[in-house]
């Protein structure tokens, strides 16, 4: 056991630390979740599906017309993931994110085990410089690395966005096709490879992963999984 593990194990026995859910004490002092919360969170029938949502009709109703060929998701944008990646995102909330992390590794990990198909390389969903500086970090990058450093895949830095589009909340998925024209590109240095994962925090219409999916096709690539934390399909749904 580690130094740093060894004293949090005392801390954990001193002052127990509240789970981000229940605010009851958590049993083990490596998780953010008490027992009860872990095992009460919302699933996805991940089995059935082969891990690809898109084969769910829920889903495939909200996601008529995909150029990304599978999805991959925590759950559906609900409590309480949706509070928590509010939390992480708009409130800079580092529990919620380190826990929201350990839950997206412990999907990849179940997929992985799975037998599911691996990606190439992964890539996340940009922010332009000036929207990331405001906001201190992008929570997609952050999975991105994440999720590159547990699968051992590499991380291709080559999707840029230029344009700050207005908000996408309330925007039907006509609307948010026509906010996000023009809003990405790609920087090439080599080809791209046949199966790239792109990471976003919540796919709600589709619209920004469409766009992407389409802009790395005509580079070369000839499958795209979506890997998100949440999925609102219905694009009568806010965001988040």
């Amino acid at each position: 056991m580690s130094f740093v593990t060894r004293l949090r194990w005392v801390w954990q026995q001193l002052l127990p630390s509240p789970c981000l859910w229940c605010m009851l004490p958590v049993q083990d002092h490596q998780h953010l979740l008490c027992t009860n919360c872990q095992q009460a969170l919302p699933q996805l029938p991940y089995q059935l599906c082969h891990y690809n949502l898109l084969w769910l009709p829920a889903v495939r109703a909200g996601l008529p017309d995909t150029h990304f060929d599978r999805l991959l998701s925590l759950g559906w944008y609900q409590l309480p993931y949706q509070h928590w990646i509010r939390r992480w995102k708009f409130h800079s909330d580092m529990f919620a994110a380190e826990l929201l992390q350990q839950l997206f590794q412990e999907l990849l990990l179940h997929y992985q085990q799975q037998g599911q198909p691996l990606p190439d390389a992964i890539v996340y969903v940009p922010m332009t410089a000036k929207k990331e500086r405001q906001r201190g970090f992008n929570q997609a990058k952050i999975l991105a690395e994440s999720a590159a450093q547990l699968l051992q895949i590499p991380l291709l830095e080559v999707l840029k966005r230029d344009k700050d589009a207005p908000s996408q909340v309330g925007l039907n998925r006509q609307q948010r096709q026509q906010n996000l024209a023009g809003a990405f590109r790609l920087t090439l240095t080599e080809p791209l490879p046949d199966h790239l994962a792109l990471i976003d925090d919540v796919v709600t219409t589709g619209s920004t992963a469409n766009q992407l999916a389409l802009l790395l096709k005509q580079q070369g690539v000839n499958q795209l999984s979506l890997w998100t934390l949440a999925i609102t399909p219905d694009a009568d749904h806010s965001s988040a």
